[in-house]
């Protein structure tokens, strides 16, 4: 018995790592085909930390709404407006780093609350009433500060989130925030049971009102930390084309397919964390051995069709190993 549970503990860690270390060997050859020795370096993941915190953030920001069954296109909206508003007052309060991680965390909390008020009270659909508050905060964001946007890149107080190792802190918390939601609290666990049958669950007692809005504030805490480093990596300016904040968010929604794949071998929160190291050390691969512009065109496709393929066999799975081996006994 101890050696089947073992062997059980060891399918499981292999099938936890086995995609980010599949990507990490295939970037490797690449890298070093292309004479790019610095693959695997501590200066490399240095360079990549930040990507990798955003990524899982993000990700995670989403996969709470997701995992409740809710599509929510309003959170890069809350993250730009968050970071200009928070990003703007400190740098005029003297680049006041505890102003800016609160202004972060607080504005993307009542930003997100406001979106789940919306929903619930609006008895809209939910991909009107985010795509609705998505447009919403990004015309605020052209209205504000002259519609300027917000550049930290040369302010290295505020700038200290986006690189190592202050750049672990945010992401820390987050990891601990959803890891706390999903597994500790009542909404976190009633939030497959909504998922599954939305109608079944509020008949047997789930106050859906009272869980959508709870899921709101966390998934809100979450954009803020995520905020906190998205608002020094590069300029961003005011939103003038409608819903370009959803495209640059939901990049960050593989991760959280990939984590339903290895649920199988792992949680949630876990399955997040190998998926986002996956994609990321893709797209960084990708960007090295390629032109940077044309390496994250391709980079995108290829998530696209890696993801999809992920899917097509963690769905289909079953089906497939049937194949094989109803063709082997043929064979035989």
């Amino acid at each position: 018995m101890t050696g089947n549970k073992g062997l059980r503990i060891i399918k499981k860690i292999l099938g936890t790592i086995m995609l980010p270390a599949a990507m990490y060997i295939i970037v490797m050859i690449a890298c070093f085909t292309h004479g790019k020795m610095f693959f695997g370096t501590w200066p490399m993941w240095k360079s990549i930390m930040s990507s990798l915190a955003i990524s899982i953030i993000c990700a995670m920001g989403i996969g709470l709404q997701f995992n409740s069954g809710r599509f929510d296109f309003s959170g890069g909206a809350i993250m730009l407006l968050a970071s200009i508003i928070a990003g703007n007052v400190a740098k005029a309060h003297s680049s006041n780093v505890l102003l800016f991680c609160l202004l972060c965390i607080g504005l993307c909390v009542v930003f997100s609350l406001a979106v789940g008020l919306v929903y619930v009270y609006g008895r809209l659909p939910i991909a009107i009433a985010t795509i609705g508050m998505a447009l919403l905060y990004e015309a605020v964001t052209c209205l504000i500060f002259g519609g300027t946007g917000i550049n930290l890149v040369a302010d290295m107080k505020l700038k200290a989130f986006s690189s190592y190792p202050m750049v672990l802190v945010p992401t820390a918390l987050a990891v601990l925030v959803y890891a706390f939601y999903t597994n500790v609290t009542v909404s976190g666990k009633q939030a497959q049971l909504l998922a599954m049958n939305q109608a079944s669950a509020v008949n047997i007692g789930i106050n859906e009102r009272k869980n959508v809005l709870v899921s709101y504030l966390f998934s809100g805490v979450i954009f803020g930390l995520a905020s906190m480093i998205y608002a020094s990596t590069a300029l961003h300016k005011a939103s003038f084309s409608s819903l370009t904040t959803v495209g640059e968010l939901f990049t960050n929604i593989l991760p959280v397919f990939i984590a339903l794949m290895l649920g199988a071998f792992c949680n949630n929160t876990i399955g997040i964390l190998m998926g986002s190291l996956t994609l990321t050390l893709m797209s960084f691969g990708l960007t090295t051995v390629i032109d940077s512009d044309m390496g994250s065109a391709i980079s995108l496709i290829l998530t696209g069709i890696f993801v999809l393929v992920i899917n097509v066999v963690s769905g289909q799975g079953a089906n497939i190993a049937k194949l094989f081996r109803r063709n082997k006994q043929t064979a035989a």
